[in-house]
């Protein structure tokens, strides 16, 4: 939120926007690659109905669906939910990004006294906070995983890096903290036994104020759950997977127009609820109303984080790391493929090719124009 009033009453002064590992219809199918030993990636890209704006973009394996959807509400901590599941419909493979959880808590006795845990408070639950195991145990494992048999939290590790983008940059007046960490879960669905590497954030952004007549000095505690994602696979094929999925979350790329647009629609909804005035019209129409251009103080915080997630996929874990870089000719910039190939090709329609085949020329028996991609060391 870029009004420090606002900020007291809803959330953090960080104009917050939905995380993208965070975004959840969409659909596609693709053929499956020519060559056993070379791996297709294809652009895939989600408009968001509401905005018109394409709200993400990434690469998917060729061949592999795409399902899920962003929904809008007169929510301020959260107007923009969404889930998505990208899946190999013959392998069993998937990797899942689910929805970001906001929270409201405080040491104020009269707030509790008027919004009592399990209510709402500008739209957010009220509930005190829990650690980043307890958020995983407690809530987010019961919530996504709650149909299968014979689960096993093998073990928790953690991220430190993925804490520090949910932190985000200092903001006056804000404590800013998080804790972000990766489970591996064992159990069985449909009867099939399955494995799963599950990754969340616990942020905290706390805010003292000063005492009054009518109440003491405390404090207020917007807290998220967010950066929720995973890699799934059948038993056995998790971790031969790994240069796949990591190829597809670093690839990961949020539109910064629609993102403005989020912080802005954020902005114009806590407004109408410091002004004790509910959302005029639909929430589309205040979408509708809601700018897409970043502001200086937006587009400060969009670069460092752009920066903080750049080292971030270079440096997210060493023990499941498995991609290389590449020159995109036709790009002009970097991307991180799958290793272990050794050569890559690229097309002007950003699709890339990883092969080991020396022989292998995409470009026999192709319309579109192929070239091949030098390693960046």
């Amino acid at each position: 939120m870029s009004a420090f009033a606002i900020a007291r009453a809803i959330g953090p002064r960080q104009a917050r926007a939905p995380a993208l590992v965070g975004l959840a219809g969409a659909y596609l199918l693709a053929s499956t690659a020519a060559a056993a030993d070379a791996q297709t990636y294809v652009p895939y890209r989600y408009v968001d109905p509401m905005t018109g704006l394409e709200a993400f973009r990434l690469l998917l394996p060729k061949g592999w669906r795409a399902e899920g959807s962003i929904s809008w509400s007169a929510n301020p901590a959260l107007p923009a939910q969404s889930r998505f599941r990208f899946h190999d419909p013959g392998g069993g493979a998937e990797l899942c990004l689910f929805p970001t959880r906001s929270f409201f808590w405080t040491d104020n006795r009269i707030y509790l006294g008027t919004n009592p845990p399990g209510t709402l408070r500008f739209g957010t639950l009220v509930a005190q906070p829990v650690d980043l195991h307890a958020a995983l145990t407690r809530i987010v494992i019961p919530s996504i995983r709650k149909d299968v048999g014979g689960l096993e939290v093998l073990r928790e590790r953690q991220v430190p890096e993925l804490a520090e983008v949910a932190k985000g940059p200092p903001q006056p007046g804000v404590r800013a903290s998080a804790e972000a960490g990766r489970v591996r879960l064992n159990y069985r669905e449909a009867g099939r036994p399955m494995e799963e590497e599950l990754f969340a954030v616990v942020s905290h952004f706390v805010m003292d104020q000063p005492g009054s007549m009518l109440s003491a000095p405390h404090f207020i505690d917007y807290w998220y759950i967010d950066y929720v994602f995973s890699f799934r696979a059948r038993k056995g094929d998790l971790d031969g997977r790994k240069s796949t999925f990591e190829t597809m979350i670093h690839s990961l790329e949020a539109n910064p127009r629609w993102v403005a647009k989020v912080a802005n629609v954020k902005e114009m909804l806590a407004q109408q609820y410091i002004r004790g005035i509910k959302a005029a019209g639909s929430i589309g129409d205040t979408v509708a109303r809601a700018g897409s251009e970043m502001r200086e103080g937006q587009m400060r915080d969009w670069e460092r984080r752009q920066q903080v997630q750049d080292r971030l996929a270079r440096n997210f874990s060493d023990d499941i790391r498995g991609v290389d870089r590449f020159y995109d000719p036709h790009a002009e910039k970097e991307v991180e493929l799958p290793s272990g190939y050794g050569m890559a090709w690229g097309n002007d329609l950003g699709e890339y090719i990883v092969t080991s085949d020396p022989n292998l020329n995409p470009n026999v028996g192709s319309s579109l124009h192929w070239e091949p991609m030098k390693p960046v060391r």
